[in-house]
């Protein structure tokens, strides 16, 4: 099966991973880092009734960056954010299956219009997203209306997927009324993650800010085939790379990456502009460089590397589907130490540009890339973990296939 995951931003899940230095990721983040209203394509609804999904403003902005935390930081699952009354509502949803082993795999604010009378039962909503969510799979929608203070009343509703990426539910006539009074916020629960980012529906879309997504579970493993010199011999000895999980401040990164997209600014203008300009070189000049969106994001190490080996490629397995016909860069760095004078809202990464490439025929979708890690900080990675961020020219015209 050929998988896309978007990831754009942004929102996988300690404070401080424990296990850095493991070859295997044994933490992840299940709450995505950004808003989600970009992969909706299509919301319908019965009864002349309107569901209209939102751009993001301060509030749930700032009520999903308090989910983020809740899950990293305290190690906490996404359903224990609610209150207890509705998570015990979500368990006697799923009759039987644990909401404990479910992802939050969108969050987005909607806007419910129009009137029912006291004849119609439920309201019947269909939302169409470019996410793989697959028939019978296990899907929980989450409403909730603000009370002010950070505090909401849920929501929830047995979600069904009748066809690949379409989640339907519904709400019944005496709800529909509380629900429709003002925005609401809206989540899914689910029990896989899905790949995100490619083009289900025939809908001409382009997702600007599809937030990355760092969960690495399923669909969205990632792994490490092979490492060469740039004659590609290998590069053979002890020396090795490996993934690690995003440390504290790479996390805290991500957030300031999703808050620049929040803004509706470019992924690539979040960059320091000499960086910027360095990685114009390996894309083409007619590129809109603001179309580009980062799909993956991973951290590495390394160890015994030796100054003789040069620069080292390493192909990397995503859960994304790249084009080779598409151009790919890579800016990846370490973070750097704080200080009292560095705005928040600015990096904190010292940043690299990397030259990558999909690895497969033309046009023939491919899940591999090569990256060529530069000799100026191979012996760097020995030390602390390297932050990459894997950009693209939009992969909306990919399709899934089995």
């Amino acid at each position: 099966m050929k998988r896309i995951i978007a990831v754009m931003v942004m929102l996988a899940i300690v404070m401080i991973p424990c296990h850095a230095e493991t070859l295997t990721d044994s933490a992840y983040i299940d709450v995505p880092s950004a808003m989600t209203q970009d992969a909706v394509v299509q919301i319908t609804a019965n009864h002349s009734c309107e569901v209209k999904a939102l751009e993001p403003d301060e509030m749930s902005v700032a009520l999903l960056n308090s989910i983020y935390d809740f899950v990293w930081k305290e190690k906490m699952k996404p359903v224990e954010y609610y209150d207890e009354l509705t998570q015990a509502k979500i368990d006697a949803l799923l009759e039987g299956a644990s909401a404990h082993d479910f992802h939050m795999t969108e969050a987005m604010q909607l806007q419910l219009t129009g009137e029912i009378g006291d004849h119609v039962d439920f309201v019947r909503t269909v939302m169409r997203l470019n996410v793989e969510y697959y028939i019978g799979q296990l899907v929980v929608v989450v409403l909730g209306i603000p009370q002010g203070n950070g505090e909401y009343v849920w929501y929830p509703y047995r979600g069904h997927v009748a066809t690949i990426g379409e989640i339907r539910w519904e709400m019944p006539n005496q709800e529909w009324d509380a629900l429709s009074a003002q925005p609401v916020s809206f989540h899914v629960l689910t029990d896989r993650i899905g790949g995100r980012g490619g083009k289900i529906w025939n809908e001409e879309r382009i997702h600007e800010v599809t937030p990355p997504s760092f969960s690495k579970e399923g669909s969205d493993i990632i792994t490490i085939r092979r490492w060469y010199d740039e004659w590609h011999e290998p590069v053979e000895d002890d020396f090795s790379v490996w993934l690690v999980d995003l440390t504290h401040p790479m996390h805290e990164e991500v957030q300031r990456i999703g808050k620049h997209l929040a803004k509706d600014k470019a992924m690539f203008s979040y960059f320091p502009e000499e960086r910027r300009e360095e990685a114009k070189l390996f894309l083409p000049e007619d590129l809109d460089y603001d179309t580009l969106i980062a799909y993956d994001v991973i951290a590495l190490r390394d160890k015994d590397y030796k100054d003789t080996y040069g620069d080292v490629n390493v192909e990397i397995t995503f859960g994304t589907v790249y084009d080779p016909e598409k151009s790919i860069v890579i800016f990846a760095g370490f973070p750097v130490e704080e200080t009292e004078d560095v705005n928040i809202e600015e990096t904190r990464i010292e940043w690299y540009v990397l030259r990558a490439q999909a690895l497969g025929a033309e046009e023939e979708l491919t899940d591999v890339v090569e990256i060529a890690l530069k000799q100026l900080f191979l012996d760097d990675m020995e030390h602390e973990p390297i932050m990459l961020v894997i950009l693209s020219e939009p992969l909306d015209a990919e399709t899934n296939e089995n």
